[in-house]
């Protein structure tokens, strides 16, 4: 019975790379080619890793027929993803279809079992209305950092996304409006609170705090570039920009969550480490 079900479940990862093989091609394409999800490459490994470590937790575990409900419906959404060219909806049906199977082989054990590796895998989809979020991240970057300079008594002009200090002017682009730390930030957040031992509603209090915390990161980087743009030159400030600026403020970022973590009673113990 055992071999059945492994030679299914490898007959069916094949039918599903085939099934899927020009979404796999875009999703791959928007990692490269696309700022925002070049982390897209670590979520497969990462939920990968969970569901293998969880595979002790499926012994046992009951089929339930009535999965096939729920890959019939994936599939569907696939259907009309393929036809009207939009990927981000044939992305979406994989999770739906990989979640019927889940169902499908191991019952409601296994999808709640894995509920969380397979969710985790929605961030290596791009978003459609993420550039929407991003122009209105670079309109308040832009300008919450001017009135910053300007509360120093530092001359600055703004017009748009482009700061203007007497002897530099910088354009505040889409990239630097911190959309790349803000979703970084959360799927790393999502995977330390999954391994964190404590309330779940705590951990997901912790999740949206990284909201707040990835655009004050990116605003204090800013900051930082125009107060070393005006001190020591614009040169000086994007040496400093594009060689250490993303890194430092991404790690005190995850400082601020792990603090953040322990204000909220969570840490981890090997006992919680075990058992994810």
């Amino acid at each position: 019975m055992k071999a059945k079900k492994t030679i299914a479940i490898s007959l069916i990862v094949i039918l599903l790379s085939l099934l899927y093989f020009q979404t796999f091609i875009w999703l791959v394409n928007s990692w490269l080619g696309h700022s925002y999800y070049s982390h897209g490459f670590l979520i497969i490994p990462v939920s990968g890793f969970i569901f293998w470590r969880k595979r002790h937790q499926l012994k046992g575990a009951k089929s339930f027929p009535l999965g096939i409900v729920v890959i019939i419906f994936g599939l569907l959404l696939h259907i009309v993803g393929f036809v009207f060219y939009f990927n981000f909806l044939s992305a979406i049906s994989f999770l739906v279809v990989l979640s019927g199977l889940v169902l499908y082989f191991w019952g409601k054990k296994g999808l709640k079992c894995l509920l969380f590796p397979l969710c985790f895998l929605i961030f290596m989809i791009p978003f459609p209305f993420l550039d929407n979020i991003g122009n209105w991240l670079q309109s308040l970057s832009a300008n919450w950092s001017a009135s910053i300079i300007g509360a120093m008594g530092i001359p600055v002009a703004i017009s748009g996304g482009e700061i203007r200090l007497e002897e530099a002017a910088f354009i505040i682009g889409v990239p630097c409006s911190g959309i790349n730390t803000l979703i970084s930030l959360l799927a790393l957040t999502a995977i330390f609170g999954y391994f964190l031992r404590g309330r779940f509603y705590k951990r997901a209090i912790l999740f949206v705090i990284a909201v707040p915390i990835a655009v004050l990161a990116n605003l204090v980087r800013i900051v930082s570039v125009l107060l070393i743009a005006n001190y020591y030159g614009a040169e000086a400030a994007m040496s400093f920009f594009h060689t250490y600026s993303s890194v430092l403020f991404f790690v005190v970022a995850v400082l601020f969550l792990v603090v953040f973590s322990r204000l909220l009673g969570l840490g981890f113990t090997g006992a919680s480490l075990q058992k994810r």
